[in-house]
């Protein structure tokens, strides 16, 4: 996880000060951001960037003409979602629990 600070938000700096062992902090009036070139940007802050495992997903299916041929499982690749304005740590840990759930109810095919 990533915390994506700004001194200037009162929000980001009560994240800061309860920061849980194991969360790197980029902060953002840093020259150059702290060297965090990572995509996704913030659109406010704070952003905790969180690792999402992969999972199998329902999504439809549709022909060549946009027929809809019905529903089948795909991939959703691991990869990191923005958390924006996350009110508390505890807040970030129902969001990283519910995704590690979801992946093990409906593991990657």
């Amino acid at each position: 996880m990533i915390l994506l600070h700004h001194p200037e938000v009162e929000l980001s700096r009560n994240l800061l000060a309860a920061l849980p062992e194991g969360v790197a902090v980029v902060n953002w009036m840093a020259p150059e951001h702290d060297g965090y070139l990572g995509d996704p940007q913030p659109s406010a802050f704070p952003t905790v960037i969180v690792e999402v495992p992969a999972y199998a997903d329902d999504r439809p299916l549709f022909g060549e003409g946009g027929e809809f041929l019905g529903m089948a499982a795909v991939l959703v690749p691991a990869h990191q979602e923005p958390l924006r304005l996350p009110a508390s740590w505890d807040a970030v840990a129902s969001f990283v629990a519910s995704v590690e759930n979801r992946a093990s109810l409906r593991p990657a095919p």
